[in-house]
């Protein structure tokens, strides 16, 4: 009798516990600002991975004067990606900084490498960020209208504080 207990009580706290998680991404879903920015293809189809964008942005790698950061630019920091409103709804890159914006859109990323050129090579600087926007999913049925290298997407991201996700990938 007392194993048939501990039993049921394991079984409701995983029932609660998965309740608990689908709740959060429900939420996040429901509750998550969204807006878009523009993006292009680099190598749509990975036979062992599955079927997906590989996306790559204008920020992904930047120069030294695209960066509002106030501390030493060291690898493995946290960083924001700030985007300003441009037309037709899209959303353009501004600047990247390690301070949070409050007003404005912005991802998290990390940076995930330096380099600063020789003094008379400024034009070199180069920073590159890793970030959780860099693939995209496709669901079998759409998959010819993605399997196109060299597109240019539309992409739609869910973000609320920290945390951003991509939504949805439209072909442009």
């Amino acid at each position: 009798m007392q194993n048939k207990k501990k039993l049921l009580l394991l079984s409701i706290i995983q029932f609660v516990l998965l309740l608990a998680l689908l709740g959060n991404i429900m939420y996040f879903k429901q509750s998550a600002d969204t807006f878009k920015i523009k993006s292009e293809s680099l190598d749509p189809v990975e036979p062992l991975l599955g079927h997906y964008a590989a996306l790559s942005y204008d920020f992904d790698s930047i120069s030294r004067d695209n960066w509002k950061g106030k501390t030493e630019l060291k690898e493995g920091k946290t960083a924001y990606i700030v985007f300003r409103k441009g037309d037709n709804n899209l959303y353009l890159f501004d600047y990247a900084t390690d301070q949070r914006p409050k007003h404005s859109k912005f991802i998290k990323a990390t940076v995930e490498y330096v380099y600063w050129g020789s003094g008379e090579d400024e034009d070199v600087d180069e920073i590159n960020f890793k970030h959780n926007l860099s693939r995209f999913y496709i669901p079998e049925s759409q998959m010819d209208k993605y399997n196109r290298g060299g597109n240019e997407y539309i992409v739609t991201i869910q973000q609320k504080g920290d945390r951003s996700v991509v939504k949805a990938v439209d072909v442009q």
